[in-house]
């Protein structure tokens, strides 16, 4: 262990981080070993990136940021790092990326050991800190307090300050882990694409000489899904270049629940952090809560090492021969697989179409639709056509297949239809390896399998519904919202012949 005269402790272990948050009272271990922690999940997140033009030139105009000035960005930084150096504290130095060449090197610096920890499997922890001397991004994670009475606080929420400039972040307030995969993905965002990368939120898997990519938003499942494509790659923090497909963290964070793709008994192990997990009082852990309502209910997480879920030890892959776009549509119209071409999987990923809860995340269901472009909300920093070009050549450099599959209901809108099986999302699986005779569907240009499948029920969504028109009203109804979507893109009118609507 090492550590000066003001107590900063500098890249300590998995297990001397686990150690020091026991012994600070953050958090208690449950029977088989995960650290369980208890933070506040906090919707009222402020969000700053400092205004200088190499920010203004490339942000979008819907992003989830406020401009900030240069100088109220620096009398800040200055307020929390003296309020640092004055506490005790823990310094992780970090890549976000396994291989040295692409990775970004960070110096992250918590309050919280359990805020460490976290960083070793939100990030990549090398046994040689930023051997090609790239310049360092610092970021500093504290409580709200040690924002002093900044001028820029509206509320007592949590804040995120970035000066890409200076490569400094500031994260303040009780946030979850979350919140600093979504602040570092926000920042590859920024800088990826200057590189030809394209950061993504998804989940890739090799098996059966394939490589699939999951890409969707939250709620469909990605891990589950890649995980029955074959061993893992990576996890919610991906990146696609002409060099191939690269992990960019050595863990990745999943939402607890009974279709989590490993047994929870191996996914708590000691070194896995779990967030807002109930234990019984002999500290095993209860999905089922029966005096917390599913509606008010702080949802569970699970920071994971990697190597739990049976990952590739292979840092880099060629890219993906297979591209899938995942979503939960509410309204039970879009079949359980479809193929698309290049084109409509670009129109895919701008819509990121889908459902704000899937249907496996044992929550109660309701209809809010959401369009999350590129699957990683509107954090996505530039300009959405910096992105899809990039995914445009990959898409064509790599001949990837590409197909959507229907994660949310089936047989009737939310509430009423189901999602799939078991048997019929191994009969997706099986129709994307094999299935070599594809029928056009007669709406938003999708095809579909020709042959029924033994253990699909039907390919075709219409046959699943009871009544035709309710089915052709909810049809509709997407058509629209989609249309309507895609006329706010910077070419609506390529898009929408794609996707084989009607231009008006």
């Amino acid at each position: 262990m090492k550590t000066d005269e003001s107590s900063r402790y500098d890249d300590l272990t998995v297990s001397e981080l686990i150690e020091h948050a026991l012994a600070l009272d953050e958090g208690q271990l449950s029977a088989k070993g995960a650290l369980v922690v208890s933070p506040k999940r906090n919707t009222g997140v402020q969000r700053f990136i400092v205004n200088e033009p190499s920010v203004s030139d490339v942000i979008r105009a819907d992003a989830q940021f406020h401009l900030l000035d240069s100088g109220v960005f620096k009398s800040t930084w200055e307020r929390v790092k003296g309020d640092v150096a004055e506490r005790s504290r823990y310094r992780v130095r970090a890549h976000m990326g396994v291989d040295s060449d692409i990775a970004v090197p960070l110096e992250i610096t918590t309050l919280n050991a359990w805020h460490a920890l976290s960083c070793h499997h939100l990030c990549h922890c090398p046994s040689e800190f930023n051997p090609r001397e790239k310049p360092v991004w610092k970021l500093i994670w504290t409580p709200l307090s040690s924002f002093g009475d900044a001028e820029i606080l509206s509320h007592d929420g949590g804040a995120i300050l970035i000066h890409v400039g200076k490569r400094q972040i500031l994260m303040g307030g009780v946030l979850t882990t979350g919140e600093m995969r979504r602040t570092l993905m926000t920042l590859l965002g920024l800088i990826l694409p200057e590189k030809n990368a394209l950061p993504l939120h998804g989940a890739a898997a090799q098996g059966n000489g394939e490589i699939t990519l999951f890409l969707g938003p939250a709620g469909t499942q990605k891990s589950t899904w890649a995980l029955r494509c074959g061993q893992l790659i990576g996890d919610r923090a991906l990146s696609w270049s002409n060099n191939g497909l690269h992990r960019l963290a050595d863990g990745c964070r999943l939402h607890l629940n009974h279709s989590l793709p490993i047994s929870l008994d191996k996914a708590l192990q000691f070194g896995t952090i779990a967030e807002n997990l109930t234990l019984t009082d002999k500290r095993n852990p209860t999905l089922d809560d029966p005096d917390n309502d599913l509606s008010t209910r702080t949802p569970a997480h699970l920071v994971v090492p990697l190597e739990l879920l049976d990952a590739t030890p292979e840092a880099r892959t060629d890219g993906p021969t297979q591209l899938v776009i995942l979503t939960t549509d509410p309204l039970g119209v879009l079949p359980p697989l479809a193929k698309i071409s290049h084109e409509q999987c670009l129109a895919w990923f701008m819509l990121g179409y889908g459902n704000h809860l899937g249907p496996l995340e044992e929550l109660l269901p309701e209809t809010d639709v959401r369009f999350t472009p590129g699957f990683m909300d509107t954090l996505l920093p530039r300009n959405l056509n910096d992105y899809v070009l990039i995914l445009e050549d990959l898409l064509e450099n790599y001949e990837t297949r590409c197909f959507l599959v229907n994660a949310g209901w089936h047989g009737g809108q939310i509430g009423q239809g189901s999602p799939l099986s078991k048997s019929e999302e191994s009969a997706v699986i099986d129709s994307m390896h094999h299935c070599a005779d594809w029928q056009h569907l007669g709406s938003l240009g999708l095809s579909i399998p020709a042959q029924k499948s033994d253990t699909a029920t039907v390919w075709n969504p219409e046959d699943r519904w009871p009544e035709c028109s309710d089915f052709q009203s909810n049809l509709s109804k997407l058509i629209s919202l989609i249309a309507g979507e895609l006329q706010r893109t910077s070419d609506p009118q390529r898009w929408l012949r794609a996707m084989e609507i009607e231009c008006t």
